[in-house]
């Protein structure tokens, strides 16, 4: 028996529900993997389309970054959970450390570090998928908290 203080959706549907409401994180071909109180992981599979230069297959570095900040608001919705905000980018810095190999997915971990009343405080890392000592990219971001519930963004006929 639930009571009315039981969360609908865990952590990682909450997550998947919200990758699924946005065009570019399913553009992107996101797919989250883990979510626990504090961190997020989420992996980005190697698009042609996504490459930035034809010649390597590298991927573009703006698909990182976009990917990387998707997982940065996740790692919100995971420390705020059972609630759910929308998490507008205040600021992102990422350094591009290597480029990603031709063909390998992006493995982004976001943590959730400190959470005030308006701002939350993110870490991010990229790697290739089961290379996760050797980072491609680390980042610090912050995403202001704008408090709704996830009724409200999901609508009750998908709730």
């Amino acid at each position: 028996m639930t009571s009315d203080t039981t969360p609908k959706y865990t952590r990682l549907e909450i997550c998947r529900r919200f990758i699924t409401s946005v065009r570019h994180s399913t553009e992107l071909g996101i797919e989250v993997t883990e979510a626990e109180e504090h961190r997020v992981t989420a992996i980005m599979p190697w698009q042609a389309r996504l490459v930035g230069n034809p010649d390597t297959g590298i991927l573009h570095g703006g698909a990182v970054f976009a990917f990387l900040d998707q997982v940065g608001g996740l790692a919100v919705a995971t420390r705020v959970y059972p609630s759910f905000e929308i998490t507008p980018t205040i600021d992102f810095r990422l350094d591009h450390l290597r480029a990603p190999a031709k063909g390998k997915a992006v493995v982004g971990v976001g943590e959730c570090y400190r959470l005030t009343e308006h701002v939350a405080f993110i870490r991010l890392t990229a790697y290739e998928e089961g290379q996760q000592h050797d980072p491609l990219a680390t980042g610090l971001a912050t995403y202001m908290r704008m408090k709704i519930s996830a009724q409200n963004y999901f609508g009750k006929s998908k709730a």
